[in-house]
């Protein structure tokens, strides 16, 4: 599945993430009556993301679903960002860097336009011929680790270098690790003026840990 199936994140379990994981600042207000604001969620009805996502869905009803759940509005909104963030944004394929404009011409004649088209098409191991099987799986690889919250194109490319191919290799691979990697190969390289620290991996970590793994490095 290309994005974070919402449903099996349950409410009481997200709730333990939010209080173990480093918040934003801006988002530092969902600790406020955390366990109270939680229980009137639960008691309305709501036990995991997917409903809180169909519950918020609407801004104009923000106003009056809090005055059903008393529960602040702010409160709701920057719940609403939060469980929207675990949705993986699909990018156009040109974006990536990966394909020249015939390669583009050809993926786009099979309706592949996006990185979600992409990845759902390859993951059933299909194949196209004008395109080498080497070019075909790095780009993969890449749209992989793009579905992960924080990776940009850069970066995935960077993680690809130092051997992180895949949401599953993120996931296995310790964070202490993945930093120095990460050290060791841009003072070489010089590729970004990024000051990536400890917190910026675990925050990757903490979405890429409700992503399947299906994809595998190659």
């Amino acid at each position: 599945m290309y994005s974070t199936d919402l449903t099996k994140i349950k409410l009481y379990d997200f709730l333990e993430t939010l209080k173990t994981v480093q918040l934003l600042p801006s988002h530092r207000i969902l600790l406020t009556d955390i366990d109270l604001n939680f229980k009137k969620l639960n008691s309305f009805g709501i036990n995991n993301l997917a409903e809180i996502q169909k519950l918020l869905k609407n801004k104009n009803e923000h106003s009056t679903i809090s005055k059903k759940l008393d529960i602040k509005t702010e409160y709701l909104i920057i719940f609403n960002r939060m469980v929207n963030s675990y949705v993986v944004k699909s990018i156009s394929l040109d974006k990536i860097g990966i394909f020249n404009d015939e390669e583009l011409t050809f993926l786009k004649n099979r309706k592949l336009i996006s990185t979600q088209n992409y990845y759902e098409h390859f993951v059933k191991k299909q194949s196209i011929n004008e395109i080498s099987k080497d070019k075909l799986i790095y780009a993969l690889q890449i749209i992989d680790l793009l579905r992960i919250n924080g990776v940009g194109i850069e970066y995935a490319k960077i993680l690809y270098e130092i051997g992180i191919k895949s949401v599953a290799d993120y996931k296995n691979t310790k964070s202490e690790t993945i930093l120095q990697k990460f050290k060791e190969f841009n003072d070489i390289k010089k590729l970004t003026k990024s000051n990536l620290g400890i917190n910026d991996i675990d925050y990757c970590r903490r979405f890429c840990e409700k992503l399947d793994c299906e994809i595998e490095s190659m």
